[in-house]
């Protein structure tokens, strides 16, 4: 899985609290969705979802899914039923990709990727902010999709360098991304939802807990994180 995946993850994993539909209606301007996304990350203790990921990386379409599970302040584990087995997880310190395929533990330290990290709703959404200019995609009114009414808007780097050109977020009515959509500028497409979530509910200890191998094989910083295809 490439590292921009892992990235992009990280960004957009801990995601939903209810808000009322009508204050929807009321807010028009980009600063007032961007001030109660905030509110509502910062109230997030834990976090349980499924999660789906589809990718295009250098015209190899792959996919992903399963289950997320966040207590703060940077513990989580993303245990996957497709690739069968594979997990991604961080006991605050590390964060840890598990290939079963290759039957092999990539570590790398967590602070490699905190700056871009949804771990505090407050400073990823200003790591978004000093990166890209947020705007309303076509229309500052919420539209339909299925019967649920989403915010629209649309990222795009200030500066073209590296990682992420666009992104396209779907905020719903929980003021917090439910879908996000992005292209890097190589033209790869990265999009990830979320599912069956519940915020503020006791996730234990023996939840985080995981089983290897024995003889699985554990790589320090490795080159894994730029393979495609998973």
């Amino acid at each position: 899985m490439k590292k921009f995946i892992i990235l992009f993850i990280m960004l957009f994993a801990f995601s939903n609290v209810l808000a009322e539909d009508d204050e929807m209606i009321r807010i028009t301007t980009v600063k007032e969705i961007i001030k109660r996304m905030v509110e509502k990350y910062e109230n997030i203790k834990t976090y349980r979802a499924n999660f789906y990921i589809n990718s295009v990386i250098d015209n190899v379409e792959s996919w992903g899914k399963g289950e997320l599970k966040y207590r703060i302040p940077d513990t989580f584990i993303m245990n996957f039923t497709h690739p069968k087995d594979q997990m991604i997880f961080s006991d605050g310190k590390d964060l840890k990709i598990y290939i079963p395929q290759l039957n092999v533990l990539g570590e790398q330290s967590l602070e490699h990727y905190r700056p871009g990290f949804l771990i505090s709703g407050k400073s990823s959404l200003y790591y978004l902010k000093n990166k890209f200019d947020f705007s309303f995609y076509k229309s500052n009114k919420p539209v339909l999709i299925g019967d649920m009414p989403y915010y629209v808007l649309e990222l795009t780097q200030k500066e073209v360098t590296a990682g992420f050109k666009t992104i396209m977020l779907y905020v719903s009515k929980y003021w917090l991304i439910t879908k996000a959509e992005a292209t890097t500028i190589n033209g790869d497409k990265i999009k990830i939802s979320f599912s069956n979530i519940t915020v503020n509910r006791r996730i234990t200890d023996h939840e985080f807990e995981y089983n290897l191998p024995v003889n699985t094989q554990t790589v320090k910083n490795p080159l894994l994180f730029t393979t495609k295809g998973e």
